[in-house]
């Protein structure tokens, strides 16, 4: 007359174990796909939100960066040309003086997007890093085989004896009789 688990009841316990054991190995191997994803991305995203652009000092040496670098061979050119005639005087420094503004301005244009490329490499590694931080939480995996746990051992594993029967009979027409 008693209850006792029935062997479907024993059968679903049995496959929920398993399907835990299983989401478990596959947290536990996320998780270390993850670690290694992130000791090798970290050090990448902590540089870049560090020390922003590499190549920033090239950008912002007005001497001899890349700005610089970029107006020599015109430099050079203007002074072949100037140096083989005879010009009127003050014509060679009128000419130097205007590519050496050129030159400025040129400077000064690309400085400013130099520091907005370098604000947005620090930003863009702050952001791996957070991202790095939020794909390395487990808690899904884990989640899922805790809910898997709590499924089995909140189950009901009895089979109702011959009173439980009786009584739900009993509670299903009281419960039909109007008042």
């Amino acid at each position: 007359m008693g209850g006792g688990p029935s062997s479907e009841q024993k059968q679903a316990a049995a496959s929920q174990t398993n399907l835990n054991n299983q989401l478990g190995a596959a947290a536990s191997q996320a998780q270390k796909f993850q670690q290694t994803q992130q000791q090798a991305a970290n050090p990448f995203y902590m540089s870049r939100m560090n020390q922003g652009l590499p190549y920033m000092s090239a950008l912002t040496d007005a001497q001899s960066g890349t700005n610089a670098q970029a107006f020599a061979p015109a430099r050079a050119n203007l002074l072949r040309q100037l140096g083989n005639q005879n010009l009127p005087s003050g014509f060679q420094t009128q000419a130097l003086t205007d590519l050496g503004s050129q030159q400025a301005r040129s400077f000064d244009q690309n400085l400013m997007g130099a520091l907005g490329a370098n604000e947005q490499a620090k930003q863009a590694g702050a952001s791996g890093i957070l991202g790095q931080a939020q794909i390395a939480n487990p808690q899904s995996y884990f989640g899922l085989a805790t809910q898997g746990n709590n499924a089995i051992m909140n189950a009901p594993l009895q089979r109702p004896g011959i009173g439980g029967l009786l009584g739900g009979i009993a509670g299903g027409a009281a419960s039909a009789i109007p008042y």
